[in-house]
């Protein structure tokens, strides 16, 4: 790995897997997004109309999409959001949940301190180059486990592509920027960034086998290169893992007597598969033991 900083984290326990300059504050791009959709998602019903604000469909962007007057559900607007990187759509969001996009970068800085990312700030909702606006690959990886708890937002940044059917104008297809969901469904997310002043950014995912892990590039001055780099982060993360199953469901895994019965057994069966994931050649041993005396009737 050449980029700045990367880092590879299991999406379910946050173990680090591999790190590279980790926990310095950079620019990090429209990866910003990630917590604009994740507050949006908690404040917000998706059936929702909102009308684009003249500030928000001024909004700079690479290609313009929304326009002041536009109305649009708030799941249309993530999509626009989270499929094509949408700044107009962040600042849109943001005005509807907290009043203002003042009062809502105010909001992502909470959050971010209950989450204990302790060197992310936030100075607004869609990630272009400003004062006071960075984060870290750790703390990025950090946001993205919390927020792909949520099964909405794994659908939308999951997306390949989507049609928004804009006010007065043809369907537009949006793209997903995130080039890694082409390699296979076993990449699930999550979102890319790119300024000039934070250069290519990436904050991906992926699951197989039973298993997740989280990757985040920051500062790669070569796309490409961000593209491979967080591939290959993916796949060494995956492949620190093996999914077992130690016992299927109705196993059985002990014998026990039967009070009152000189001869009478019992067979002590799992009531569900028993699974493990465990991290490269860790062993493991099974103890069996009963939570409560056995009683009849079974």
């Amino acid at each position: 790995v050449v980029s700045p900083a990367a880092i590879v984290v299991n999406a379910a326990t946050g173990r680090v897997l591999y790190e590279r300059d980790a926990t310095t504050r950079r620019p990090m791009a429209s990866t910003t997004k990630i917590m604009t959709a994740m507050l949006v998602l908690e404040a917000l019903p998706l059936d929702r109309m909102i009308t684009v604000s003249e500030k928000a469909g001024r909004t700079y962007e690479p290609k313009a999409l929304l326009r002041p007057g536009d109305r649009l559900t708030v799941e249309q607007l993530l999509y626009a959001l989270t499929v094509r990187s949408s700044n107009g759509a962040a600042v849109a969001l943001a005005e509807v949940v907290d009043g203002s996009e003042e009062a809502f970068v105010e909001h992502m800085n909470d959050r971010a301190e209950r989450m204990g990312l302790a060197d992310t700030r936030f100075a607004n909702p869609h990630g272009l180059d400003g004062e006071g606006h960075y984060s870290t690959a750790a703390d990025m990886a950090a946001l993205a486990r919390a927020a792909m708890t949520d099964e909405v937002f794994c659908e939308f940044v999951n997306t390949r592509s989507y049609s928004l059917a804009l006010p007065g104008r043809d369907a537009e297809e949006l793209t997903n920027t995130n080039k890694l969901l082409t390699r296979g469904d076993w990449v699930t997310g999550v979102k890319t960034g790119l300024t000039p002043r934070a250069e290519q950014c990436l904050v991906a995912s992926a699951s197989r086998d039973g298993v997740s892990v989280i990757s985040v590039v920051l500062g790669q001055p070569s796309s490409d290169i961000c593209w491979n780099e967080s591939g290959a982060l993916l796949e060494y993360g995956l492949a620190q893992y093996r999914h077992l199953t130690l016992m299927q469901e109705g196993t059985a895994v002990a014998q026990s007597t039967v009070p009152y019965n000189v001869d009478g057994t019992i067979r002590l069966v799992t009531a569900a598969p028993v699974e493990i994931e465990l991290y490269k050649d860790d062993e493991v041993t099974t103890l069996v033991s009963l939570d409560r005396p056995l009683e009849l009737p079974v």
